[in-house]
């Protein structure tokens, strides 16, 4: 399978995951819940990855792995409960286009940090793709950019998934750097595992007196099968090609989540999302041409 194929695998169970996380958050009533389900989606991928790891060959690892491994789990950490923050926050329609801002952040990081420079079509198509975002917002457009931006920032979910959006532009750049010094698959299980116990302390700290009894609930198996698929299809596409590439095809995820807006959520006033959807998906095309 090209890596076309792989992130788009990446970006169905990604929007499939987000989904069904809302679902479950619906079904919350702490605050604290959140970062319990934010570490199941995790706990959950973790059998799947495991089985994976007894098929694969380790291959040699150098000091560059392993510090690499060192600055990105704290990263990964706060943008996961940003991410999830997000989704709890605002609908699942209007949040999650912003993910798509992350290309734009890989333009400029991906240089600094890999040395990667797309191309003049590719660099459109991620232009593209952010334009989207704002397209999104078109009755705020029509009203002025100050109407934007004041609909933007006071949007909570907006502003938590804009951030998690940087940081997800740091840590795919590591990530392909922690790849390029061991093998896709491996680096996918093996960080993803170790994710999984770095964010037990905030697990337990959220769960309280409850310990984590409520973790072990069987709608939260969905998640991590879902979750389990996005990992691998995301290291397999990122090795193939530059990273802002890969992870703008991936943020069709953004089109995927507004169908289950729509389906599952009964959300509303997704015409003018849908045409910054369209966009989106000129910039993807043209991103991939570049």
């Amino acid at each position: 399978m090209t890596w076309v194929g792989y992130a788009l695998l990446s970006a169905f169970c990604l929007a499939t995951t987000d989904a069904l996380t809302k679902k479950s958050l619906g079904t919350l009533q702490r605050a604290g819940d959140l970062y319990l389900v934010a570490w199941a989606r995790l706990l959950y991928a973790s059998p799947l990855l495991l089985l994976a790891l007894i098929v694969i060959p380790i291959p040699p690892l150098d000091a560059t792995f392993w510090w690499t491994i060192v600055w990105l789990v704290p990263l990964e950490l706060t943008a996961l409960v940003l991410y999830v923050k997000a989704l709890r926050a605002s609908p699942l329609s209007l949040t999650m286009p912003f993910l798509s801002l992350t290309p734009a952040f890989l333009l400029i990081t991906s240089a600094l940090m890999l040395g990667e420079a797309p191309s003049l079509l590719g660099s459109a198509g991620v232009l593209c793709i952010v334009i989207g975002a704002f397209v999104l917002h078109a009755q705020a457009w029509r009203q002025g950019l100050r109407r934007l931006w004041e609909l933007i920032w006071r949007e909570e979910g907006s502003r938590y998934m804009i951030a998690a959006a940087f940081l997800y532009s740091i840590t795919s750049n590591l990530g392909k750097r922690a790849i390029l010094h061991s093998s896709p698959v491996f680096f996918g299980v093996v960080y993803f595992l170790i994710l999984s116990a770095a964010f037990l302390p905030i697990a337990l700290a959220a769960a309280g007196s409850r310990g984590l009894r409520s973790v072990w609930r069987r709608d939260f198996a969905a998640i991590g099968a879902f979750e389990a698929l996005m990992i691998l299809g995301h290291v397999l596409a990122i090795v193939q090609t530059n990273v802002a590439y890969m992870i703008a095809v991936k943020r069709t995820s953004a089109l995927f989540g507004m169908g289950y807006g729509a389906w599952w959520f009964g959300e509303r006033q997704l015409a003018q999302r849908l045409a910054g959807a369209a966009v989106m998906l000129i910039g993807v095309a043209l991103t991939v041409a570049g």
